[in-house]
């Protein structure tokens, strides 16, 4: 049954969705419809869409939910956005809402051009550059992933998106939901890559209609969970014929679990016989992505707002000084005292096995060693 408040919430995401999506259509027609004008065009539609008619993620969902006749979807899965709901379509571009449920992005590129607004929540916003030192192949590159800048992002908080390296970026998000919107370019008729980055020193391609690799993947995914027997015989066998990108994917998948995990050196050394010199850069970028997962995993477990904020700090940030700057400014605690109260967080949930007298040799907190760690 429709009640009043919610003929009044879905009338308030019609009337963002149609004012903002004229505006934007004007103003871009007006720019003669270049990829290059559509960032900052699209940022100001959004921005002063929600001045005149503020949406919240939670009229988004009575939206839907109180069935509104929805535009096409072009993505009905959950990879990116938990769910995403596509409220204007075109054909040259969109407005999303994507909600996000504790998650976070890999650090990654864009294939289209656009801007993204929170509507609900926080978020981690941290900017990176990749600067190339080795190509393996056409989409497998190794250099250095290094975070140029981080932000706390708050309701209402407006960012641009560019294609291609010119934004390469990941965000964390510390809402239960966080919602983002998001206006964007729709698909290109020559499709531009969007690289997916692991710090410190990998690059890719994902190659996401690759269905072998895919596959492969997955497949490997299940043998790990069922606990197969000779599944180093496997990965020594698949590793022999595969592509550097699936070894690499592979290499994370053993990680990821604590039995497995005791085949990633043999994994690396026999990445390395193939590829020579990848051993190194993929053993980093697998430590790294097992710091921020479990930053990120530890969400579901920290409740105070300020020890969330370290945990998405820690799963964008390895950088100690760079890690600790982000925490000086954005958290009014002293952040000598916000790190101790943090890891004493932690410990009583027995989220982390971690020893009172040398919490920073652990893995997943060694980015907060500095000052504090003396």
């Amino acid at each position: 049954m429709v009640t009043g408040s919610e003929t009044v919430t879905r009338g308030r995401v019609d009337d963002f969705v149609s004012c903002t999506a004229a505006e934007l259509r004007h103003r871009w027609r007006r720019s003669d419809n270049t990829p290059e004008s559509f960032p900052s065009i699209a940022a100001r539609a959004i921005s002063d869409g929600l001045a005149c008619e503020p949406v919240t993620g939670n009229d988004v969902l009575h939206w839907v939910l109180d069935g509104a006749e929805l535009p096409f979807q072009p993505r009905l899965d959950e990879t990116f956005g938990q769910p995403p709901v596509t409220l204007y379509h075109d054909g040259e571009f969109q407005l999303d809402a994507l909600f996000w449920v504790q998650s976070s992005t890999d650090v990654h590129a864009h294939g289209f051009s656009g801007a993204f607004a929170v509507l609900d929540g926080q978020s981690v916003h941290t900017r990176f550059e990749f600067a190339e030192t080795h190509r393996v192949d056409e989409h497998f590159m190794i250099g250095r992933v290094v975070a140029t800048d981080a932000e706390l992002l708050g309701v209402g908080a407006v960012r641009e998106i560019h294609q291609g390296p010119a934004l390469i970026h990941s965000v964390v998000h510390l809402g239960c939901p966080s919602v983002t919107l998001v206006a964007r370019t729709c698909a290109h008729s020559v499709p531009i890559p969007e690289y997916a980055y692991f710090p410190p020193a990998v690059a890719l391609d994902p190659s996401k209609d690759d269905l072998l690799r895919t596959r492969t993947v997955q497949l490997v995914r299940m043998l790990i969970r069922s606990g197969a027997t000779a599944l180093g015989r496997t990965v020594e066998t698949l590793i022999a014929r595969c592509d550097v990108h699936t070894a690499f994917l592979v290499a994370r998948e053993l990680s990821r679990n604590a039995a497995a995990s005791a085949l990633v050196p043999a994994a690396l050394g026999w990445s390395d016989a193939r590829w020579p010199g990848v051993a190194g850069p993929f053993g980093d970028a697998v430590v790294a992505g097992l710091r921020h997962a479990g930053a990120v995993t530890m969400l579901h477990r920290i409740t105070e707002p300020d020890y969330r904020v370290v945990l998405g700090a820690l799963a964008a940030l390895d950088e100690p000084s760079q890690l600790r700057g982000f925490l000086q400014k954005y958290v009014a605690a002293e952040t000598d005292s916000l790190i101790a109260g943090f890891v004493r967080a932690v410990r009583e949930t027995g989220a982390l096995n971690i020893p009172a007298e040398r919490p920073f040799d652990h893995m997943m907190l060694r980015p907060l060693a500095g000052e504090a760690a003396g």
